[in-house]
């Protein structure tokens, strides 16, 4: 369960100062106080998205080696999108303490590969959200989505600094455009 780990690591990640996310009942994240963080990632192309407090948004795409800021329309369209949705998966374990909540539900023994979802909400100010399809064997057909809100500014440069896709012309691009140089 590679996807378990890299959730909670990203929810360990994101546990600093943040503001509120307001979610809409299609799954979306509606303008909120502090950055959302997004990585859109499909076989060998990664999206990254940054929507600032003020929502301005902000992109950059990597594949086959080769990355580019997106144009602010793409970024616009992309992060606009819904994540994508899947059947029902069975709930692996559920955490719920005062100001923290996970949630992790997946398969791992499943012949067609793993599937999983994580959520996690840290004092309902933060909240990251993974969704990762790994395909069956030799299946081209793997998806992931990790959503981050509620992120503070550091949090959404070290998002963009850490992004190894990501070529340094495009960080240094993409942390311009949102003023975080």
């Amino acid at each position: 369960m590679r996807w378990v780990i890299a959730a909670l690591a990203l929810g360990a990640a994101a546990c600093s100062d943040g503001g509120a996310t307001v979610s809409t009942d299609n799954g979306a994240t509606a303008a909120a106080e502090g950055y959302t963080l997004e990585v859109r990632a499909t076989n060998d192309v990664q999206t990254y998205l940054v929507t600032t407090p003020d929502g301005r948004i902000v992109g950059g795409r990597a594949a086959a080696g080769v990355s580019a800021l997106l144009d602010d329309n793409r970024a616009q369209s992309l992060a606009a999108e819904a994540p994508p949705e899947g059947e029902p998966l069975p709930e692996v374990m559920s955490l719920r303490l005062p100001g923290f909540q996970m949630a992790i539900s997946g398969t791992d023994e499943d012949p067609n590969g793993e599937n999983g979802n994580v959520n996690i909400s840290i004092g309902g100010e933060q909240r990251v959200e993974v969704r990762a399809n790994e395909g069956g064997p030799g299946e081209s057909d793997d998806t992931a989505f990790v959503r981050i809100t509620g992120a503070d500014e550091d949090t959404a440069r070290d998002f963009i600094n850490d992004a190894e896709e990501l070529s340094a012309e495009t960080k240094t691009q993409m942390l311009g455009a949102l003023g975080l140089q």
